[in-house]
Order: structure tokens, then sequence, then C-alpha cells
């Protein structure tokens, strides 16, 4: 949720006085695509052979964004148009695109034409009573809805829109992607602004600049970007599609009109207007709420800086109950003293204020979700400060305030390995203010998230089963998934989600005398192994074959990721955590039996390339076994210690995947001595 755009005051930009300067304006009472229509009698675009079979196509695709000056009213209000040509060649394609999504924000629907072109030529115009309101309960924004009926493979459909929104705090900014999964032609992106208004325009992953044009007859600038066709951009494993997509960001930056160019919406403003939304209580009785609630904590004097840490967020994140509702009540802490439920602000809120009660130093930290899209610290564009941390700078760990199951020191992968700005409490004589510095989140290093896996198994005297004893560990971001779940389920569901997590060693047996490992809430993931031990047996693992036995020890490890690459790959890996995986694998060899192929036991495939710090460990799967008279020890070691790697390291980067794939399918055969 972007509480940013929501909760800051909107900049003031003009003065009466300037205003009453501009009568060129006044003449002018139309936007730039007040008339803006489509071809009448158009013709059905030829889909090239080649991508006849595929979902669908994009043959226009035409963003017209203008902040028009209204003289009359001295004020400026925000036009968008587009206009969208798309054929559809798949049912699937038919039932993702029957319906068109209008984001309003605050304004209007100015203007909505609908057709479709079926496969004989067919025009159908819309029915405009097929327009519908709806509401995203998470945003609060409003949104229309088209339902387009009557299409069918092959068809054709086409749509412009036009929509009128006030400026508020929020709209002096925008983003447009101009890439997609679908073939794409035709594209345009244009920004229209009145002469006065400098808007900065900043164009991603090899999407080219925009061209300025200055209108003196109209007093208008014009930002435009034109693309002939653009090529799908799919999801890949081990990468996010989204942040890699074609895109521009826009900004206001400059009233041109004024002497002062002074820079509108920067980081410095944001950290001052967020430290006071989100750090400071309102008033006397706020503060006052806040001490009630701050007694129930029980802080001791004697208490550390982590104890203290660890009580507040024990406290609001079991104590206060969370809420997606907007509503002002749910962050105003008076109203949260009461009833006990809050919002993320709300909790944002109680976290800060609370910290500063407890005298425990932070910084609270807004960036974005790099699955999403990534945080610029070089572009001051307030859309990117979506998610919220705190960083304890004497600790240098994070905490998320508004997700429960994330605990000090453990906050979601994407939101690190990324830059962030950094807001901290700075005072000059009696004036208290944020001020905010761009910085990198660090991520978690490889060995605080891992899987653990130590097994030690025999054969029973049928050699139709393997007898094994389990102990299962997970830390860090490993467990965080698991561990943190379990003290809010009942004992059948618990029960039933750890043997849903032990069938994907074993899919036939059965679990005998289960037994849990700090599995209690608060415990810290990254100083304890939260575990699981049990005893079972499997009958997939060993099978009979003429006078031998096949083991597949492989399946011992669980089922492995497999990276295969037909198509040309496109995108940088990008994991979403460092981490690793130790397995130690025991078994006995039966009386008068031996390994025949014992040697496949052996793998080592690891990718080590010095980073910037000059390390060499990157990534690795490494296996190996001794035996000591009947009993083998297999161990393994496989490791994730780069968030990215570049295109140019991908097949090496492949083999240590498919290193892991490669063993999971490894069968032992046992044949008498």
């Amino acid at each position: 949720m972007n509480l940013i755009k929501s909760n800051l005051l909107f900049v003031v930009l003009f003065t009466f006085t300037f205003f009453s300067t501009l009568s060129v304006f006044a003449d002018n009472d139309k936007h730039q695509y007040a008339d803006y229509d489509w071809e009448e009698n158009r013709k059905r675009n030829e889909v090239p052979s080649h991508l006849e079979n595929g979902g669908s196509v994009v043959f226009l695709d035409k963003n017209m964004i203008e902040y028009f000056y209204l003289a009359d009213e001295e004020k400026v209000i925000l036009y968008k148009t587009h206009h969208v040509i798309r054929w559809l060649g798949s049912t699937d394609a038919v039932e993702r695109y029957n319906a068109i999504f209008i984001p309003l924000g605050e304004g209007t629907l100015e203007k909505l034409k609908v057709r479709s072109i079926s496969p004989d030529g067919k025009v159908v115009i819309s029915d405009q009573n097929n327009l519908k309101e709806i509401k995203d309960e998470e945003s609060g924004r409003g949104y229309k809805m088209f339902a387009i009926e009557g299409i069918e493979k092959g068809s054709e459909i086409e749509y412009f829109y036009t929509t009128k929104e006030p400026i508020f705090g929020g709209n002096q900014e925008g983003r447009e992607y101009m890439q997609s999964s679908t073939p794409t032609k035709n594209i345009s992106f244009e920004l229209i602004s009145p002469s006065f208004l400098d808007f900065e325009v900043k164009s991603y992953n090899g999407l080219a600049d925009a061209e300025l044009i200055e209108d003196t007859k109209n007093e208008k600038r014009i930002q435009r970007i034109e693309v002939d066709s653009i090529a799908p951009l799919n999801g890949e494993p081990f990468a996010y599609a989204d942040p890699n997509k074609m895109r521009v960001d826009y900004k206001l930056a400059y009233n041109l009109a004024t002497s002062s160019r002074q820079r509108f919406y920067t980081f410095t403003d944001a950290a001052r207007q967020i430290y006071s939304v989100f750090c400071q209580t309102r008033d006397k009785k706020e503060l006052k709420s806040l001490k009630k609630i701050y007694k129930e904590v029980e802080i001791k004097d004697k208490d550390t800086e982590e104890t203290r840490i660890r009580k507040i967020e024990n406290y609001l994140k079991v104590k206060i109950q969370g809420t997606e509702s907007p509503a002002a009540d749910f962050s105003n802490i008076e109203e949260i003293e009461k009833t006990k439920i809050a919002n993320e602000r709300g909790l944002v809120r109680l976290f800060t204020t609370m910290l500063e009660l407890a005298e425990v130093p932070y910084e609270l930290v807004l960036t974005s979700d790099r699955s999403e899209v990534r945080f610029d610290g070089d572009f001051d564009y307030w859309g990117n400060m979506r998610e919220f941390l705190i960083y304890f700078p004497n600790t240098k760990k994070y905490l998320v305030p508004a997700v429960p199951l994330y605990r000090y020191g453990i906050v979601p992968d994407t939101w690190t390995a990324t830059d962030g700005l950094f807001i901290r409490k700075m005072k000059v004589g009696d004036e208290v203010f944020g001020l905010g510095t761009v910085r990198e989140i660090e991520p978690l290093e490889g060995d605080q998230n891992f899987s653990n896996i130590n097994l030690k198994m025999k054969f029973n005297e049928d050699m139709d089963a393997v007898e094994a004893e389990l102990k299962y560990g997970f830390g860090g971001l490993s467990a965080v998934g698991l561990q943190p779940i379990i003290p809010y389920l009942s004992e059948e569901k618990r029960t039933e989600m750890i043997e849903n997590v032990l069938r994907g060693l074993s899919a036939d047996a059965e679990f005998e005398d289960i037994k849990l490992e700090n599995e209690l809430m608060n415990t810290d993931l990254l100083e304890n192994e939260f575990a699981i031990k049990t005893n079972f047996s499997s009958k997939s693992w060993i099978e009979k074959a003429g006078n031998k036995y096949l083991f597949t020890i492989g399946k011992c490890i669980g089922p492995q990721s497999e990276l295969y690459q037909e198509k040309e790959r496109k995108l940088a890996v990008e994991n979403g955590h460092n981490r690793i995986y130790k397995r130690k694998l025991t078994f006995e060899v039966p009386e008068g039996y031996k390994v025949k192929n014992i040697d496949d036991l052996k793998l080592n495939v690891v990718f080590d390339k010095p980073n910037q710090e000059g390390d060499k460990k990157n990534c690795g799967f490494i296996s190996n076994y001794k035996q000591e008279g009947n009993t083998i020890t297999v161990d393994i070691f496989e490791y994730y210690y780069e968030i990215y790697l570049p295109l140019e390291d991908f097949e090496d980067y492949r083999k240590v995947i498919n290193a892991a794939a490669d063993f999971n399918k490894i069968v032992l055969v046992l044949e008498k001595a």
C-alpha cells in the first residue's frame, strides 16, 4: 500500500498573482486531445504469420497525459487519454481482455468509446451500459470497469478513454509501462504541460529518452516518446520481469515562472514530511494514549536495546489487530489505544513513537519491492516509497512494522538488496525534523538463511523399506514461511502443515513421534534453528530389480528446481535472498551387499567469481561421501551468496541449479558383494 501519496500535503505550486498574469491561456479552453477520435472505417490489422499462434498482439498503445491550465479557474487539471488496439489470438486472451479497467483516482470519466471487429470483419460498437463502478478496498481507489461482449478468438478490440482529475498530492508524478508480455506495435507516450511547469521524464531498461518540444504558440511543453515495436518480456526463473520492462517515470520538478529554481518533491522534502506524519504525535491527547500503551509493554531500565525492541515488537504484533482500512481512526494513536486496531500507517506511528519513548535510536526506511520496481536513488520519484522498514544503526538490523510474521532482524527479502530512503531524527535548536539519505538496504548473508537435513537411514530386514531418523532444520528467511505460523494453528492444522513439509521428502511415509524445536512465538530465527524431528519408514526409496536393489538416495534431499533454457535467456539472475543448504545423509549397507556406483555421489559444480568486495564464493553444489565399514555418510553443501548475477554468468548459475536436480535423480545400485 502506498501511504505516501495519500497522506502527505500537496506542495502549493502557484500563486494567484502569478496566475493572473497568464492571460495567454484565456482563449485556450480545450486540452490537446479534447477532440481526439479513432479512425471511423478502418480495416482490421494484419497479424504477422509468426504471431498467429500467439495469445494476443497490441497494434496500437498511445498514452497521452496533459496537465492543462484552466485560466478562468486559475488551476491545473490533469487529463489522461489512452488508446489501445488489441488482437485476441486465443480463448485465454479473450477471457483475459474481455474487460477494460479505467483508474479514476479522484477524477471523472470524460469520454469512452469501445468497439470490436470480428474475424469476418463485423464491427460492433459496445453499449455504454456495460460500464460499472468498482473500488479497490485496500487502496480506496475507484475504477470504472467496462465489459466487452460478443468477442471471440480472432477478434480485434479497440478502445480509448479520457479521464479528468484535479491535481492533488500524488498525481504530480506518474509511471507508464511501454513493454508487456505481449508483442506491441506503434507505442507512444506524450506528456504535455503548461510552459511554466517543468516535468522531468526518465526512461528505463533501454527505452529511448523523451524528446522535448517547446510549443511556443500554445505555451506548452511536450515530451514525447515513440517506438515502432517492442518485443514482449515474460517472466523467467530466478528473475523478475516487471522491474526489467521498458517504462517511463515522470515528476513535476520546477515552476519556471518563479525566480526561484527550487526543485519540487525532493527526497529532502519527503524526509521532512514523512517524519512529521509518521514519527511524531499530533497532540497531548495522543501522547497520553501512547504512554498508556507503552506502560503495558513493561520496559525496564536494565533492558538492553535489543530487549526493548523485541518487547515493543511483541506487544504491537500480538496485542494490536491489523486492518487494511485506510480510515483515519486506525492511524490515530488515541483511537488505537481504545480499540486495539491499527492500519499500516497506525502501526508505523506506534513503532516509531514508542521507540522514541524507549530511547532506542532508529531510522525509518521507505523503499519499493524490487520484484515490482527497483528504487532509484538518482530520481526522486515518490511513488517508489511504498514499503516501510525500521533500521537500528546500533545493531545494524531491520524490522518490518506492519507484517506480523516477520520479527526483528528478518524482513521481506525483496525489500532488501536495493536502495531506500533512510530518515533519521535531526534537532537544530528547538526544531525537530527528519533528514533523509539514500542508502542500500543490506540483505542477510547466505549462512543466515539455511535449510539443513540430517538423515540417518537403514534398510529393514525384508529390504522393501528404508527406516529413517530425521532432523530437518531451518533458519532465517528459510524458516519464516513455516515457524511463525505455528503458534496461530490448532494442533490438527499444525500437524497437517508439518506433515506436508515432510512429504516433500517422502510422499508415502508415515511420520511418527514428530517433535519441534524453537517453535515458540518470538524465537530469534537468526540465532536459533527451528527444527522438525521425526522417525518414518519409506518404501518409495527402495526397489528390487532382480538380485539387486535400487536406492533412490537423491529423493532424500527433496524435489529440486531444474533450470533448462529452450529459448534465449533475456534477464539477468536475481535471487530473492542469499541462502545455503546442508544435508548429511547416513545409511548402512546391508551385510553381504556393496554399492556398485558409489562414486555417483561425488559432485563438484561451483561458480566462484570475485565480486565487488573481492570475495570469491558465489554459488555451488558440492557433494562427497566417506565409508567406514558398512556405514556411508554423504555430505552436501549448496550455497548462493550473491543476489545478482549478470546475464553473461547465467550459464554458470544454471549448472549449479541443475547440479542439485542431478543429485535428486541419483539411484544407488546395491548388489551382492
